[in-house]
């Protein structure tokens, strides 16, 4: 078993660096690389993308959608896209994890419908894990990205890369069967969407502009930030801002990364100002937020929160805007 102090610079690093990967068929955006000791639970909570956690050590349970699943070492699971779930643990659990969103522009179409099909099985979840690819490429990564010095870190990149792939094909290995999942069809209009999010989470650490995102698509700013309005009831620095809060929660959450850095990497002027608008927004301060998350309580719950209120928020928008 890895010290506690590698799981720590490793984790630094990782999200320091690793947070959109590219490979051969698949283009992958990372939310964020974490390893939690005395992990005790979190409340129910629900999330847009993957969220794939390996058990090094200890036991608790898993829940996802009213089904309860035993953890253990050794258990590797994900938690899916808009999947309800939490886990608890009387003693504390020693938890691998990374969140990640394939970018349906830059990926494959053969790995998009693989993606829509674990997204379609009812579980991924896989007990006494401990020799197979992911578990044993996961340590190495993790010792890679713990060195005092990072002498080749493209062999940082394609370990991370094989990880997560290695995780898709391990899970469709023992998960998924010929006639268990069906495709996921999304219509052009969510798919637009989906790419305007895609390239401001790849582009937080820079400042944004309406002109350069509607580009990208082939889009007007015009056409681009009616359909945000229409759909989301948002505009479009308010999409970019939530973006901006909700990775700079996961970072304060789940990594050690100083808040000054934090503030660079979401891409906030100075952080006096990430300050400001992260406290508004969350209804505590940063310094705060990290705190309690260091604590029993998971930081997943609080994001949540936050996103249930930005979505309620703006809802009425939306429904104004179509009425106009």
């Amino acid at each position: 078993m890895l010290s506690h102090a590698i799981y720590s610079r490793s984790n630094l690093y990782l999200n320091q660096h690793l947070a959109q990967l590219q490979g051969a068929c698949a283009s992958i955006f990372v939310h964020y690389w974490g390893a939690k000791p005395q992990h005790m639970g979190n409340s129910p909570h629900a999330h847009s993308f993957f969220e794939i956690c390996y058990v090094v050590e200890g036991e608790g349970i898993y829940s996802a959608n009213g089904i309860t699943y035993p953890l253990r070492a050794g258990t590797l699971y994900c938690s899916k896209p808009e999947s309800r779930h939490y886990i608890q643990s009387n003693q504390g659990m020693l938890l691998l994890f990374f969140a990640i969103e394939p970018i349906a522009s830059k990926s494959s179409e053969a790995f998009m419908q693989d993606f829509h099909q674990l997204c379609a099985y009812p579980h991924l979840f896989i007990p006494n894990a401990e020799q197979t690819a992911p578990a044993l490429i996961w340590q190495a990564l993790l010792m890679q990205a713990a060195e005092a010095e990072i002498r080749y870190p493209e062999s940082i990149e394609h370990l991370a890369y094989t990880l997560i792939m290695s995780c898709f094909s391990l899970f469709q290995l023992y998960c998924l069967s010929g006639d268990t999942a069906t495709s996921t069809t999304i219509s052009p209009l969510q798919g637009t969407l989906k790419q305007a999010k895609e390239y401001i989470q790849t582009h937080l650490t820079s400042k944004i502009a309406l002109a350069e995102v509607a580009q990208s698509l082939h889009l007007s700013e015009r056409q681009l930030s009616r359909l945000i309005s229409e759909e989301l009831g948002q505009s479009f620095p308010s999409v970019v801002k939530t973006e901006r809060v909700k990775r700079a929660a996961y970072l304060l959450g789940y990594t050690d990364i100083p808040l000054k850095q934090i503030a660079e990497d979401t891409g906030f002027e100075s952080i006096h100002y990430f300050t400001q608008v992260f406290t508004k927004e969350m209804g505590t301060t940063p310094s705060t937020f990290r705190k309690k998350g260091l604590n029993t309580e998971s930081v997943d719950a609080g994001i949540h929160k936050y996103l249930e209120q930005v979505a309620t928020r703006y809802q009425k928008n939306k429904q104004e805007v179509k009425l106009d």
